[in-house]
């Protein structure tokens, strides 16, 4: 039932009618939803209000209240990141999502309705990111997560069809990564053995497991299976405003087990025993959270401080300069290169899927597949 009121109004006539109606109540929280409409007649201002109604019903049954459809961009980002990339991404990876879409995104559209988008406004946004100059990388990464937001819209009914679907965007590339040699990896661990036994135990760990970062700074003594000859990876170490934490790592692939061989726990051994002796000259100060690898006093490595440590011993040693992160990509390459299956390298490397390690390391497996060919044709051409 409406309720009809005269209200005053700056017209000829000096009033209008203002119609208020009860809608249909919000079907996702229950809630009351009333329609008010103003208009110069009885008969025009009910209208009004029936046509906002029906309007109100068929959003309703497409899901999408008046709130949805005058979603802004910004107000799309917010929700996706809370309802869905937080329990998808590692801390540090959504924490790069949002910057670089309130550094790149928001300045720009933050304020523009997400139906609004279209084609052309979209082309001449990636168009100027190639204008700055920017890597095709990095305009890649933006296009990828802002084509995620649009799909999680297009999921909730916001729009009918991802904006992003028609333009000319970085399409992903094959990427080659730089590595070592097993002659400059071991030249570099035994510069490193000269002068830091804990680097030099840090970078073989890495080297021989192709475990990130994070994820050997986090590793305890309990998690080193010397009985077993495995290591088992279950968390990952972020530094922040926050300070020192640990996470979960990067995926759900990325908690495994890797199986290690007697080099490495030699080095795991010998480093152990040193750390023993450090604990007893700073016992009085030394504070024992079970980590592997710690500053003398305990605490947990500053990653920057570990990788400023790596490149003064790349400098010491005079191998080529790599990442940290490609001592991951060294190790994976060797295990290809050294006859390993592809499984098992995903397995190691923690991988959600094969294609993943398979679109990574393709040159290798190239190589490899030449390899397989040739011995093959070796073997046939004894018959």
């Amino acid at each position: 039932m409406s309720y009809l009121k005269k209200v005053d109004a700056k017209n000829k006539q000096g009033y209008a009618w203002k119609c208020t109606s009860e809608g249909p109540r919000d079907p996702i929280t229950g809630k009351r939803r009333q329609v008010t409409r103003r208009a110069l007649t009885k008969k025009e201002a009910q209208a009004k209000v029936d046509e906002a109604i029906e309007e109100m019903i068929k959003q309703d049954k497409r899901g999408v209240g008046s709130d949805m459809q005058d979603m802004t961009v910004r107000q799309l980002l917010i929700q996706w990141f809370d309802l869905v990339m937080k329990h998808r991404l590692k801390e540090t990876t959504l924490k790069s999502y949002i910057n670089t879409m309130q550094r790149r995104v928001i300045p720009v559209m933050g304020d523009v309705r997400v139906a609004a988008l279209n084609t052309i406004f979209l082309q001449n946004f990636i168009n100027n990111l190639n204008s700055e100059d920017l890597s095709p990388r990095y305009i890649e990464y933006i296009s990828t997560v802002l084509y995620g937001a649009f799909e999680a819209a297009r999921k909730w009914g916001v729009i009918e069809v991802n904006p992003l679907n028609d333009v000319e965007r970085p399409r992903p590339r094959q990427v080659s990564f730089p590595t070592w040699t097993r002659e400059e990896a071991q030249h570099f661990l035994n510069t490193a053995l000269l002068s830091n036994l804990r680097m030099y135990t840090v970078v073989s760990t890495a080297f021989k497991t192709g475990v990130r970062r994070g994820e050997v700074l986090a590793l305890k003594w309990s998690d080193v299976d010397f009985e077993n000859a495995e290591i088992n990876i279950e968390r990952s170490l972020v530094y922040d405003k926050e300070g020192f934490r640990f996470s979960k790592p990067k995926t759900k692939s990325s908690v495994r087990k890797i199986k290690v061989g007697d080099s490495l726990l030699t080095d795991l051994k010998r480093w152990k025993g040193q750390q023993n002796e450090l604990k007893m000259i700073h016992r009085k100060i030394f504070v024992d959270h079970d980590l592997v690898f710690t500053t003398e006093t305990g605490k947990p490595i500053y990653p920057r401080t570990m990788t400023h440590m790596f490149n003064q011993i790349i400098k010491e040693a005079g191998v080529p300069k790599i990442r940290f992160h490609d001592l991951r990509h060294t190790h994976a390459t060797l295990c290809l290169e050294s006859g390993m299956s592809l499984k098992d390298v995903q397995d190691r490397l923690g991988h959600g899927n094969i294609q993943t390690t398979g679109n990574v390391y393709a040159h290798v497996t190239n190589n490899m597949k030449e390899k397989s060919t040739q011995l093959f044709e070796d073997y046939i051409s004894k018959i």
